[in-house]
């Protein structure tokens, strides 16, 4: 860590010139030119400096979400392979892996941020104030370190000089660090109830409370091989109490309030600042000598096939999403979602104009844009749902010329596609069936789902770097109640977490699940049964075939309905690895559901042992003379 955790005072000070926020907190002023001391014993440089750990985790959020989304079930390879195959297939990963050191180094970077805020507080009770969001956001840092590597060394104080000696705690030591950091600010008591700007507010401190009990309890408490848990696998729980704790804090951070707004206002980007987010990174576009075209985020680029609408018209600019093409939706994904769900609508596009951001032509936001008046409401593709009955093919391509040529991509077997012709004498449609390669469903332009929950649709194209201004959220309220459902289960109450699950579903007037036997996954082998096929009326072949998956999944867990619950509630959202890894799923589900994991060995190091985290990072072993490489976490 040596050279990689010493920042000096006068290099936290030159590097405070922010900018790029959405809320007056996150401008900072750079002030090189006066010492450290002088500066932060200012007001206004001291706010400047309690900026600093906020603005620190754009580093982790903002780009790729390798380390977060790679290796799971829900996300398969896009146009240009998986976007890391080292993350995704486990069997190359190495610790000198670029993404691994990239998050290693952002949250120690963010830690001395806190540290420093820390340090220059003082007993003033409005610094005392950043000083304890400060805590709370270093034991975020800490609980990101605790999921990804386990045991790391424990950094408790602003570092002035060059520190060459930090040794590895044990990950239960780190639990105990967090716990301790988030209890003297639950003492304290002087953070807000809530805050929809951004800030640190007790609800915050309440759900990171839940969500450390909750993998605290997993790590310690649940008895397991070293092979994991396989799916349908009842946990053997040693001890209930952590659980509880981890019930308790999430119970007082959903504060009574029961899931109401429509999922897709509660991701709308005009509407981002709701009641329903607890914390988020903010982002704003249109600040004084921002570059927008580099200060915001990738996140809406990323979960999605390449869109690309036609640019010819010069009136029109940026009516295109360019996305990089990394983590399409796999097939489990997509038949997770159940007739009637909001979420499958709100989660993906279904209906594709030439024109992509003509899909929110009747929102009000929209219609202030510098797109108001585009007229271009032709639809290139249409993706129905896995359950949508393909009969009505007819209907949907004869409701307008915009559709009359629609390409409509099947959803259930993203290798067999519709399109339809128009006879221009008679009007009749001709529709033809088509096959493509699995990989080219992956990979062409505007064949597979595309992810619009996180569309900042006020913002023109330019590449896929920074361009969003849409705020990255941390937690919200039905992520709440999934950790609570979680937590009060392998605490013993079953019936509330169903009840919390329920609750989750009835948001989005998904059924609800009268219990765990009555809940059934829907999954698909990617392949047409071809003794099922029948003809519509229309005359297009049927492909739509649902079939048991033949990995023989029966009789699941709650916990991997909760999981799947996670999975509908949460797509696209940077929890899915943390949330194999903790609940023990990791190799079994990656096993089943992860198209570059051929079997269980790709989990194996060269030590024998299984690879449950990230490797230390080889610079950090080498620079710090407190590490050796018996520090090195099993596998690598």
């Amino acid at each position: 860590m040596k050279n990689k955790i010493f920042i000096s005072a006068a290099l936290i000070v030159s590097s405070l010139a922010l900018t790029g926020c959405s809320e007056s907190f996150l401008d900072a002023e750079q002030k090189s030119d006066i010492s450290a001391d002088a500066y932060f014993a200012t007001s206004s440089g001291f706010e400047s400096l309690a900026a600093a750990p906020y603005y620190k985790l754009r580093a982790i959020y903002g780009g790729d979400p390798q380390v977060f989304c790679s290796g799971t079930d829900l996300y398969d390879k896009g146009r240009s392979n998986f976007s890391s195959v080292n993350l995704s297939t486990y069997k190359t990963l190495v610790s000198t892996d670029a993404s691994v050191l990239s998050l290693y180094e952002a949250c120690y970077d963010g830690i001395q941020q806190c540290n420093c805020v820390i340090k220059y507080a003082g007993s003033d009770e409005s610094r005392q104030l950043r000083a304890n969001e400060a805590k709370v956001l270093k034991a975020y840092y800490y609980y990101l370190l605790s999921q990804q590597f386990g045991g790391v060394p424990i950094s408790d104080s602003y570092i002035e000089s060059v520190a060459l000696n930090f040794p590895k705690s044990s990950q239960t030591e780190v639990y105990e660090y967090i716990i301790k950091t988030l209890k003297e600010v639950e003492d304290a008591n002087i953070l807000p109830d809530t805050d929809n700007t951004g800030r640190v507010s007790k609800r915050f401190l309440n759900n990171l409370f839940a969500k450390v009990y909750l993998a605290y309890a997993w790590d310690t408490d649940v008895t397991a091989t070293d092979a994991g848990l396989s799916e349908g696998q009842a946990a053997s729980v040693t001890s209930k109490e952590k659980f509880q704790l981890a019930a308790q804090y999430a119970d007082k951070a959903i504060a009574g309030v029961t899931p109401s707004m429509a999922f897709s206002d509660m991701w709308d980007v005009a509407n981002e600042s709701n009641s329903d987010v607890i914390f988020a990174v903010k982002y704003t576009s249109g600040i004084s000598g921002q570059d927008d075209t580099k200060s915001g985020n990738q996140q809406q680029s990323q979960f999605s096939n390449y869109y690309n609408d036609d640019a010819s018209d010069s009136n029109l600019p940026g009516m295109s999403k360019y996305t990089s093409s990394q983590y399409s939706p796999s097939d489990k994904l997509i038949y997770l979602f159940e007739p009637g769900d909001d979420r499958f609508d709100g989660t993906f596009m279904t209906t594709l104009y030439k024109k992509y951001k003509y899909f929110y032509r009747n929102l009000e936001a929209y219609k202030k844009s510098s797109w108001k008046d585009c007229t271009n409401d032709s639809v290139y593709g249409y993706y129905p749902a896995w359950y949508t009955d393909l009969s009505t093919l007819g209907e949907y391509n004869s409701q307008g010329d915009a559709y009359a040529t629609t390409i409509v991509s099947s959803t259930s077997n993203p290798s067999v596609y519709v399109s339809a012709s128009v006879n221009r004498r008679t009007g009749k449609i001709t529709y033809k069936s088509g096959t493509r390669s699995y990989e080219l469903s992956r990979t062409t332009t505007g064949t597979s789902l595309c992810v619009r929950k996180f569309d900042d649709y006020t913002t023109a194209r330019n590449g896929t770097s920074g361009v969003s201004y849409h705020d990255i959220v941390l937690a919200h309220l039905t992520e709440t109640y999934l950790l609570a459902a979680e937590a009060y289960y392998m605490a013993g109450n079953s019936d509330k977490a169903l009840q919390y699950v329920n609750l989750v579903r009835a948001r989005s007037n998904a059924d609800a699940i009268p219990s765990w036997a009555d809940y059934v996954r829907h999954y698909s082998d990617g392949e047409a049964n071809t003794d099922a096929k029948k003809n519509y009326n229309d005359g297009t072949e049927g492909w739509l075939d649902l079939v048991p998956s033949k990995k023989g999944v029966s009789d699941l867990d709650p916990i991997d309905i909760i999981l799947d619950e996670r999975a509908r509630e949460l797509c696209g959202e940077y929890y899915r690895w943390m949330d194999l890894r903790r609940t023990k799923r990791l190799i079994d589900y990656n096993v089943k559901y992860n198209s570059g994991v051929e079997d269980a060995s790709y989990f194996k190091g060269v030590d024998g042992n299984n690879k449950w985290f990230r490797p230390i990072p080889n610079d950090e072993i080498n620079l710090n003379q407190s590490l050796t490489e018996d520090d090195q976490n099993p596998g690598y």
